[in-house]
């Protein structure tokens, strides 16, 4: 599975989700571009972004490798704006209002959280409760504490797993892997597919492939 922040729909994607097709990889899309998102400081859900968020549904839905939408990646990440989680989760009904009105496949909608201690439970929950057309179809959660020679206790991941085993939605890492020590050890992977974590977790997307600034890439620098 490959998680893409953005797509500019104006251009064709055919080609590109035949060949993830033909490769049994499954896409896992934002419905957000930079000027329609959600914003934490000043938060909105207008006309303007729910005409955004379908477009891209619109676009990508007939694709049977699609197996999810996001509809906001950290949009709060502490606990001063957690008020814009309100309007994150009114997107997720609104999208999954507007499949089932177009009688499009009914792709899950969720949402994916950062890992801060102050709020990571209650988002958590908050994405998880209510009718169901309105809550999220699953949650991803963007975690990097597992670095280097750790453990399934010394990272927290039991921790985590003990507190999502509570949920009724699907979870899963979103993003993960840290970059220090370099090169990167993914010794986490055993963790995230072995006997403790997979009744409660569905997997995890390693953070990134493409290099950037932040040196989390998969290739280096000159291969881009």
């Amino acid at each position: 599975m490959v998680h893409v922040y953005a797509v500019d729909v104006a251009k064709s994607h055919a080609d590109c989700m035949q060949q993830l097709q033909d490769a049994d990889i499954y896409l896992l899309l934002d419905l957000a571009n930079p000027s329609t998102s959600i914003n934490r400081d000043t938060p909105t859900w207008n006309p303007k972004q729910h005409a955004s968020y379908a477009v891209v549904v619109d676009a990508f839905h007939n694709y049977t490798n699609v197996l999810g939408f996001l509809a906001g990646n950290e949009v709060a990440n502490n606990g001063t704006n957690t008020n814009a989680s309100g309007f994150v989760k009114a997107a997720i009904r609104d999208m999954k209002a507007y499949m089932k009105q177009k009688d499009y496949r009914a792709i899950p909608v969720g949402y994916a959280t950062n890992d801060d201690a102050e709020i990571r439970e209650d988002l958590g929950a908050y994405f998880d409760c209510g009718d169901v057309a309105e809550q999220a179809d699953f949650l991803g959660y963007n975690i990097y504490s597992w670095c280097g020679d750790s453990s399934f206790v010394e990272s927290g991941y039991e921790v985590r797993t003990e507190q999502f085993a509570k949920y009724s939605i699907p979870a899963f890492f979103s993003e993960y892997g840290c970059n220090v020590p370099s090169p990167r050890q993914f010794k986490e992977v055993q963790a995230i597919y072995g006997s403790q974590m997979t009744p409660v977790w569905s997997g995890g997307i390693v953070y990134n492939y493409f290099q950037q600034d932040n040196d989390f890439g998969m290739l280096p620098r000159g291969n881009i």
